[in-house]
């Protein structure tokens, strides 16, 4: 009986929070496996217009208004609709 109550509660526990659950394994995946990263921002003449030092921080691109990426570089929020290229270190 108290094993099916502890499998009821963490079940349920699981279940309201799984969003934050997943995001909490993701960072923690991201932290532990990834590399440092660079970002290099490119003109639509191809010429390397501003190149961004990440670290472990993820590209993410968002379609939703538009197609174009965001990313953190030294604390501050950079949105781009420009060619870029992500480079590990």
């Amino acid at each position: 009986m108290l094993l099916r109550v502890f499998v009821v509660a963490t079940l349920l526990a699981t279940m309201t929070g799984c969003a934050r659950i997943s995001e909490f394994f993701n960072q923690f995946q991201r932290s532990w496996d990834s590399s440092a990263k660079t970002v290099t921002l490119y003109s639509l003449d191809g010429k390397a217009v501003r190149t961004y030092d990440i670290g472990r921080s993820k590209v993410t691109r968002a379609e939703a208004d538009g197609d174009y990426i965001y990313f953190y570089s030294e604390g501050k929020y950079v949105q781009t609709n420009m060619s870029y290229i992500v480079e590990t270190k």
